[in-house]
This record gives structure tokens, C-alpha cells and sequence, in this order.
């Protein structure tokens, strides 16, 4: 052991200092922890050690000590394996890491399989001095380090959970389109440009533009890209979506911005976490965890355009040839019979004298009749069916609008009280389901006892009552949800006539009223038209609703 101890060493010094121990620009950072309190001790304490002589200094800044992957850490087991160095001197255990497996298994297995003696000064740790004792401590203090950052991470955590369910923004990076407030950094404010290129490229998809195309008409536009707009305004922000050396808009990222909820005020945060704090892979949490707040913010789409978006994203539509539009009835054709979409086809006439061009002729007819002919083709011409559509929709606009003065001018206290007592008449309906289902459900357990039910069915039976408690409060949860809306604003619930107004002077049929008011058109043989509006079935609710009032009235 004394040869040992009389062997110079050649001496690498190990600091590391992480986002959990402060920031010395802020004033929140122990001084004794800096990277350079940490340098000044370790070359102090090595003063008296005449056997180590100092060939490097690594240092890690930034990094957690739960993971060991990191940069500096993994130059200096480079030099261990090259021997360039076989002495590791620390400040304490706590900045080698605080992985206490980890670290067990560098002071245990590693190092001494390499013939490499480690110091903590602060620690009184040495692995060549002969007390064993100091085995023991520097175990327990190991451990005591890896609870440190256990208990920190749960803490940090616990906070951030608090702050997601007060509808505080915790992420680093704002979407674009959105700022910090400068005031209150937990806070999403309107970021005016940007926030007029995202409503721009709402009102091009519902004008039936393909994200393809919405980008490069950004690009064309010369519309700064999200990341290149971050950088104009002095983020440090990188993505791995950059391209080239100036990233430029690509259909992906109009697609993010599509189908992103935060525009339209709602907040949703928590989707990833990691399993503990040893673990840096994030992974994606249930949904039912995520933490999902209304209104969190002002929104810069309304929740109506920003649905119908979803809806025309979710459907099969067909790009013109040489066009960036989608055909205005493109994705909303269905054959009546066997419910296949209608396809588009075009047939050009026979020319009549050279230098001719010939007329064409667009029409429209089941995808199962052209694939198969077990359908039949339930032809239609183009210009017929737009025709047809075009003067049914300016119908149907007009009645939403003639409906909705109607309510207007009616008074709404009676008309309260009869939509909350229908209410409430559900309420107690669903009530009594529960009540029943309950009771049944306490009925078979003494069926079980009496062993007229085995186990088997005792559990199917338990589990179907469940389910009918479940579902009847849920809608219990549903009709309460309506009866507050109706009390805390008397007209929520007609706001979707308020887009009609808009288009109450309509000229010509457009992508975008087919895709806002059109749920489907059913095709059927004889050229005979079945339109379903998307909002078909309450504009059916209010009519039964006022026909209900005529009533109480005439009463």
C-alpha cells in the first residue's frame, strides 16, 4: 500500500455544475457550486498532494448529474482509456453525479477495473486510502444525492403540474403566432403579423388550397417561416425541420398550424413527460392526462372555422389538375344507395372540323358502378349538380337567417324556462336510470351469495350496470353543462347562426361555403339530390323549439 500511495498520479479534475444548482446571472446560484469556486478548491486541496500532477480539467455546465452521457464526462473516459490520466478529483460526490446506481458503479467497478483512484475533497472520499469506513459513507452519501434530485424533480414537477391547471404557459418556445406577455411570462398574448399570416392560412385551406400550395404561396409572398420569424425577433430557437440555410414554409408546418387547438384560445399542456427523473426519453401521456384549460388565452381563429379545417383535413379530397384548389364540391359527394364517394369525370365531344376544340362534358358518378358496376352510376352533369347546390344553400342561408330574427325578436325569459325544463326533464330521466341500474346492481351480489349467479356472470352483470351508471351521468354532466350555458348567456347557444350573416348575399357557390355549410350530398338514381347541412340538426332543434312555444303560447 505504501508503493501505492508514493506513485504519482497523473491527475484530470472533474467539475459540473446544473440547471438545478441556479444561475450565477440571476443571483440564485450557491457560489461555492460555480465552475470556478469548484476549480479554485480542488487546485488548493492539490497543493499538499505531491503524488498527482494536474494533465486536464473537464468541465460539464448545464448538466443534470442523473445522466452521465455528458460531453466533458465523456472526454475525460477517454483519456482514462487511452491512459492519459488515472487519478479523478471532484469538489463532493454530488458533482460527479447524483445517480447513485451510477455512481456506485464507476466507484466500484469501473474505476477500480481501470486502476483509477478518485477523490471527493468534500466528501473526505479517497479510494486509496486504507479506511474502509469511508466505503460506506461515500454509499450512504450517494444515495443521499440521488434523493436530492428525486425530491427536487418531484417538487419541480408538482409546480409545474400547479401552474399548467391555473392555465399559466410553462413551455420554453412560443407557438408562432403567439408572445409572451411581457409582464407575466406564464401568459400567451397576440402576436399581431404573425397572428395574420395564421388567419390567412385558415381562410386559404377553407378556400380549398392544399397545405402545398398555402406554403408556397408564403414562400412566393416572401412570408418569413416560423423559425426564421423567431430568429427576426431575436430567439434562440432551432428546430430539426430546417432545410436549408434559410428554412422556408413547407407543407408540414402549414399542417401544424391547421391543426393546432391553441389558436383557437384553448390551452393544452402536459402531453409529455418522462417517467422519472433518471429517464430524459419524453414520452406521450394518455390523454385523459393532459391538461386541457377553455379560454386560456384571446384566440386568433374562431372555433367554428377552426372545426370545419378539421373537418375538411379529415376527408378524401381531389386536387384539380394544374390547380392548387381542391373542386369546390371536392371530399362532399356520396352516392345515395351504397354510400361510395361520387368521382369526378370528364368527357370530351367528337371534333367537326380540324383546328376543332372539342367541348367537354364533367359529370359525376359512383366510384362502386366504376369500379365494380355492382352500384349503378347515378350520373349527374357538373354544372346541373353546382347549379342545384348553389340555390338550395342560398335557401337554406336565408331560413337559418329568417329563424334566427325570429328569435330575436321573441322573448327569451319564457323561452329560457322551457328549454331548462326539457332539461331538467332529461336530467331526471338519466337520474332514474342510474338509480335503477344501481339497485340491480346491489340485486345480483345476493344473487351471487345465494349462488344463483357464478362468478363469471356476477362480474359481466356488474360490469354492464357500471356502464349504464357511467353513461347516465355523463349525460347527466352533458345537460347540466347546457342548462349553465343558457343561464350564464341567453344566446350561446344560437351563436351558429352568426356565421350565416356573412354570406346572406351570396353570388356564387365557393369552396369555402360548401365546406362551412355542407356536411355531405347523397347522390341517388334520376339525378334526385340529398344535401345534409352541418348544422342541419340544430337548425332542426330550433324549429321544434319555436313550434314547442307556439304551443305553450296558445295555451
Amino acid at each position: 500500500m505504501k508503493n501505492k500511495l508514493s506513485k504519482k498520479y497523473r491527475g484530470a479534475i472533474y467539475l459540473r455544475l446544473s440547471k438545478e444548482d441556479g444561475d450565477v446571472v440571476t443571483g440564485n446560484k450557491q457560489e461555492s457550486n460555480s465552475i470556478s469556486n469548484q476549480k479554485d478548491l480542488i487546485m488548493e486541496f492539490l497543493k499538499s498532494k505531491t503524488d498527482i500532477e494536474v494533465v486536464s480539467v473537464r468541465a460539464d455546465d448545464g448538466y443534470s448529474g442523473v445522466d452521465f452521457n455528458r460531453p466533458n464526462f465523456q472526454l475525460l473516459l477517454e483519456d482514462i482509456k487511452k491512459g492519459k490520466v488515472d487519478c479523478v478529483i471532484v469538489k463532493d460526490l454530488s458533482r460527479f453525479g447524483r445517480n447513485y446506481i451510477e455512481v456506485g458503479r464507476y466507484l466500484e467497478k469501473i474505476f477500480p477495473a481501470l486502476g483509477v483512484r478518485f477523490i471527493a475533497i468534500n466528501d473526505n472520499y479517497d479510494s486509496m486510502d486504507p479506511n474502509g469506513s469511508q466505503e460506506i459513507v461515500a454509499a450512504f452519501k450517494n444515495l443521499v444525492n440521488d434523493s436530492y434530485l428525486r425530491d427536487l424533480s418531484v417538487k419541480i414537477r408538482s409546480h409545474l403540474d400547479v401552474k399548467r391547471r391555473k392555465g399559466e404557459y410553462v413551455g420554453s418556445f412560443v407557438c408562432y403566432g403567439y408572445v409572451k406577455d411581457e409582464n407575466d411570462k406564464n401568459k400567451l398574448v397576440i402576436d399581431k403579423f404573425a397572428a395574420e399570416v395564421v388567419k390567412d392560412i385558415f381562410r386559404m385551406k377553407l378556400n380549398g388550397m392544399s397545405p402545398s400550395a398555402i406554403a408556397e404561396a408564403l414562400n412566393k409572398n416572401h412570408i418569413l417561416s416560423p423559425m426564421e420569424y423567431k430568429k427576426s425577433l431575436g430567439m434562440k430557437y432551432n428546430t430539426s425541420f430546417k432545410m436549408n440555410k434559410q428554412a422556408l414554409w413547407r407543407a408540414n408546418a402549414v399542417t401544424r398550424i391547421l391543426s393546432n387547438e391553441l389558436y383557437t384560445g384553448v390551452l393544452i399542456q402536459g402531453r409529455k413527460s418522462t417517467p422519472n427523473h433518471k429517464i430524459k426519453k419524453a414520452e406521450v401521456k394518455d390523454e385523459k392526462e393532459w391538461v386541457r384549460i377553455e379560454n386560456a388565452h384571446e384566440p386568433i381563429i374562431e372555433r367554428f372555422y377552426f372545426d370545419s379545417v378539421q373537418m375538411i383535413m379529415e376527408r378524401e379530397t381531389r386536387k384539380s389538375p394544374d390547380k392548387d384548389n381542391v373542386y369546390v364540391l371536392g371530399g362532399l359527394l356520396y352516392c345515395g344507395d351504397c354510400g361510395a364517394p361520387m368521382i369526378r369525370q370528364v368527357s370530351r365531344g367528337k371534333r367537326k372540323f380540324e383546328g376543332d376544340i372539342p367541348k367537354e362534358y364533367v359529370y359525376y358518378i359512383c366510384k362502386t358502378s366504376r369500379k365494380t358496376k355492382e352500384c349503378t352510376s347515378h350520373r349527374i352533369k357538373e354544372d346541373e349538380l353546382l347549379d342545384t347546390v348553389f340555390h338550395e344553400i342560398q335557401f337554406h342561408i336565408k331560413t337559418v337567417l329568417d329563424v334566427k330574427k325570429i328569435l330575436d325578436q321573441m322573448d327569451e325569459a319564457p323561452t329560457r324556462e322551457i328549454e331548462i325544463r326539457k332539461l331538467d326533464e332529461h336530467i331526471q330521466k338519466k337520474k332514474e336510470e342510474a338509480w335503477k341500474a344501481e339497485k340491480l346492481k346491489s340485486g345480483i351480489y345476493e344473487d351471487l351469495k345465494d349462488g344463483i349467479l357464478d362468478k363469471m356472470e356476477y362480474q359481466n352483470l356488474k360490469m354492464e350496470f357500471n356502464r349504464r351508471m357511467e353513461e347516465a351521468e355523463e349525460a347527466i354532466a352533458i345537460y347540466e353543462e347546457e342548462k349553465k350555458k343558457i343561464l350564464d348567456n341567453k344566446s350561446s347557444r344560437y351563436e351558429w347562426m352568426n356565421y350565416f350573416q356573412k354570406y346572406h348575399e351570396l353570388e356564387h357557390l365557393t369552396r369555402e361555403v360548401a365546406v362551412l355549410f355542407l356536411d355531405r350530398i347523397l347522390i341517388y338514381e334520376g339525378k334526385r339530390i340529398k344535401i345534409r347541412y352541418s348544422f342541419g340538426d340544430k337548425l332542426q332543434s330550433v324549429l321544434e323549439y319555436l313550434k314547442s312555444n307556439e304551443v305553450q303560447e296558445a295555451m
